[in-house]
């Protein structure tokens, strides 16, 4: 039986993480994999309680210390992840992290130190990463790599909030690009403009614009005529992605993605904001 935990019970992804964990029903789709408790504030751990078979509550995020193999840090705010994840990487424990990873890259680079340092696994992100639509243009991407000339995303975005402004939201609408078309951005731009980001990341054979401010959709040209769109639904279990990969990670040992790729989109964010900050394009770090 593998032992979780979950920090961070105010973002609505906890309450969806839990319900299928720790269901009040007692099936469990997980059934070797156990959530001994859940981290948050009063009002949300509540919330959670009456919904779910969760029993054990509390507002000390090292409260699980020496009693799990994982954990899953959900806080809204970026900020917080690596404070409350680093006492559990020290432990040696299996890590996944919700989007936006980090908030800052300083905080970006010494998740990676410490996972590479110790050995650990790490995995996390947008929960879009695994949408079907996303996972399908990811494909016809990688299918017709040689034809693609460039692309267009779009996702909603939070500008104004307590849980770091840009940095809530935006991870969702860059990781659906760097799931399909990758992780070799060179630079962006980006513009605020009424109550979205239209940006610019420039690839090295093409550019994807984006707009942060309406739904989800994906759109890959082909040259000439060729284009192919996607929009992008996310159904009422669209967390199941992420808890596979969390299983994944403590049943088999196994991560899709290297540290480096995990923590990749908080270097695109950064690179939009110091964008809107300078108002000319910004340079994203090589992997």
């Amino acid at each position: 039986m593998y032992k979780i935990a979950i920090i961070g019970s105010e973002n609505s992804h906890a309450m969806g993480f839990a319900s299928v964990l720790a269901p009040k029903s007692g099936e469990r789709k997980f059934p070797d994999i156990e959530l001994i408790g859940v981290c948050g504030d009063e009002k949300s751990n509540a919330a959670i309680a009456e919904k779910t078979a969760v029993t054990c509550f509390t507002d000390d995020p090292n409260a699980f210390l020496g009693k799990v193999d994982g954990i899953m840090v959900t806080s809204r705010h970026g900020g917080v992840h690596l404070k409350y994840a680093k006492p559990y990487m020290d432990a040696g424990c299996k890590i996944w992290l919700d989007k936006p990873i980090t908030a800052s890259v300083e905080d970006a680079g010494e998740v990676v130190r410490i996972v590479k340092e110790k050995n650990l696994l790490l995995c996390g992100g947008s929960s879009l990463a695994g949408a079907e639509g996303t996972v399908n243009m990811a494909k016809f991407v990688r299918d017709n790599a040689a034809k693609v000339s460039g692309g267009h995303v779009t996702a909603p975005v939070n500008l104004v909030n307590d849980y770091g402004n840009f940095w809530f939201y935006s991870q969702h609408l860059v990781q659906m690009i760097t799931e399909v078309f990758g992780q070799h951005i060179t630079s962006v731009e980006a513009r605020e403009k009424k109550d979205g980001v239209h940006a610019i990341l420039h690839y090295p054979d093409y550019d994807v614009t984006a707009y942060f401010g309406a739904g989800y959709s994906i759109t890959a040209y082909l040259g000439g005529y060729g284009v192919k769109c996607q929009e992008v639904n996310l159904a009422g279990d669209y967390y199941m992605a992420e808890l596979l990969e969390m299983a994944d990670m403590l049943r088999n040992n196994h991560v899709r993605q290297t540290p480096e790729e995990v923590v990749y989109p908080v270097y695109v964010i950064d690179a939009l904001i110091r964008s809107m900050e300078s108002g000319g394009a910004e340079t994203t770090p090589a992997l």
